[in-house]
Formats: C-alpha cells, structure tokens, sequence
C-alpha cells in the first residue's frame, strides 16, 4: 500500500536498537549473565555498550549520573521483540531461577517470521521485552472476524523448578 515503485530505499532489516540504562552493571547483568548475550563493543567516551543480538545488535546507552527515565508509558516504544530459539518451559524455568516474572504470556502471537510463542519480561530500567520464538508451542485456533477474535488455546503449563 505504502511502498513505492520509484523509491530508491531497499531495507534489510534492522540494525541495532539504542536503550537508555541508569545503571550499566545492573544492565549488563540482566543482558549479558541472564539473556546471554556477548558484550561486543563498548565505546567509552560515549558510554555506549553494544551487545550482540543475533545479527543485530542492542546498544545499551548510559542516562547522565543523577537523571530519571520518563515512565514506560511516555518513552515511545511499546517493546522490543527479540527473537529467540529453545523450549519455553527451559526459558521459563531460566527467567523464574534468575527471578525475572513473565509479565505476559506465554501466548502465540504474529510477527515478521509469522505466528510463535511469546512471553513479555522487563529489564531493569523497565523496558518491556518480548521473546519470541518462530514456532507456535500452543497453536492458537482463530473464529470469528479478525486475526484473535475468539481465539482460544490449550491452558499455560505450569513452570519447570
């Protein structure tokens, strides 16, 4: 609808997203010893840290000494989906042991590579996060008008300990 024959833009995908932290250890730790991502880059006089996400990468930037994140609500992103591969009884039971809650889910919902399982945690500074997995581990089955309207799916199992 919007693409346009004439427009010399082709897009790969993106690149890197650029989250304020106001702690960097504490970030780092969630990122790196919880979620498992590498600590690729850090550019000093920035204070710019960049983890590897796949083939992206998340700059985790650091909020001048003393200063406050606007709420979740006011920071203009919604989430960050990330995408990730393993069985969500295994990431589940991993976040619970590193007590990080699920906040949502897990729930099937669609994205770029289509439907899959979701669950919805917070960093530390309350960034909400999304892991998606590209396969549904509890299919939904849609009736009715639109893509959830009465959509219904077997009940969450309970957490591995």
């Amino acid at each position: 609808m919007f693409a346009r024959k004439d427009n010399p833009i082709t897009f790969k995908g993106i690149d890197h997203v650029v989250l304020r932290v106001t702690d960097i250890e504490r970030s780092l730790a969630f990122y790196g010893e919880i979620l498992g991502l590498a600590l690729e880059r850090v550019i000093e006089g920035a204070q710019i840290y960049q983890l590897r996400c796949g083939r992206n990468l998340i700059d985790l930037v650091v909020a001048p000494l003393g200063s406050q994140l606007a709420p979740s609500e006011q920071r203009g992103m919604e989430h960050l989906c990330l995408m990730v591969h393993g069985d969500f009884a295994a990431i589940r039971a991993h976040l619970a042991a590193h007590a990080v809650p699920i906040i949502f889910g897990p729930i099937e919902l669609y994205g770029a590579t289509g439907f899959g399982t979701s669950v919805y945690i917070l960093d530390p500074d309350g960034h909400r996060l999304e892991l998606k997995a590209d396969y549904s581990e509890y299919p939904q089955r849609v009736a009715g008008n639109g893509p959830t309207l009465g959509s219904t799916r077997p009940p969450t199992p309970p957490a591995v300990d």
